[in-house]
């Protein structure tokens, strides 16, 4: 074997230089996270992924816990807490219909009468003779804290609960909604060691941040 067989065999091929464009993109990219929009950007791509999928639920596991690595080591754990349920009147005729009809103690009915200083003390044993047509208003509303009940009992169960009885009900005017809990997000003691490590080892370039926050071609520098 020559020499130059040797020399052939042992050597390694020089990781080739990135191309002009690839240093501008991730030159680019970098002065725009750090002068322009990183606050705007950052919460922009936070929102999306605290977001919520078609059916109302988080896109996390409610309840679950994910271990975030970078090249393999960890460095935060995300948290989604479970979700939870609200209670909410969507048609104030119908449901206070089937209150009325289920829960008839649970309705109040409020006189609202507009009256002179002098009529004040008449009005009370007199209202029919005193007043004309219009000075009366007669308000019906369910009762703010059967409400509360109706909406506490929702929470616990994500279904329409009869707070007297305990059975599932369908309640007409009402709709279950699905709360939105955000994840809690924990680093690890070494995560800004294990974040710089990655930045070094180069998993950070301009075409993987513009990929992380969702960026368009458009925005980082790419044509």
């Amino acid at each position: 074997m020559s020499t130059n067989d040797v020399k052939a065999v042992g050597s390694v091929p020089a990781p080739a230089a990135p191309s002009g464009r690839a240093v501008a993109t991730e030159l680019a990219m970098a002065r725009y996270l750090e002068k322009h929009k990183i606050g705007d950007v950052i919460k922009d791509r936070i929102a999306i992924l605290k977001a919520t999928t078609e059916d109302g639920m988080p896109m996390l596991a409610p309840g679950g816990t994910e271990v975030a690595h970078i090249a393999g080591r960890a460095f935060a754990t995300v948290t989604q807490p479970k979700v939870g349920y609200q209670f909410r009147v969507t048609d104030s005729p119908a449901f206070q219909e089937w209150v009325e009809q289920n829960a008839p103690t649970e309705v109040a009915r409020t006189i609202t009468v507009e009256v002179t200083e002098k009529e004040a003390d008449r009005v009370m044993a007199a209202l029919e003779k005193m007043l004309g047509p219009g000075r009366a208003k007669l308000t019906v509303q369910v009762r703010p804290a059967f409400v509360d009940l109706l909406g506490e009992a929702a929470a616990k169960h994500g279904v329409p609960v009869d707070p007297r009885s305990g059975e599932f009900v369908d309640i007409p005017g009402v709709k279950i909604v699905p709360t939105n809990p955000s994840p809690t997000v924990k680093f690890t003691p070494d995560a800004d060691q294990v974040i710089t490590d990655a930045y070094r080892a180069g998993l950070f370039s301009g075409s993987r941040l513009a990929s992380m926050l969702a960026l368009s071609a458009a925005e980082n520098g790419e044509q």
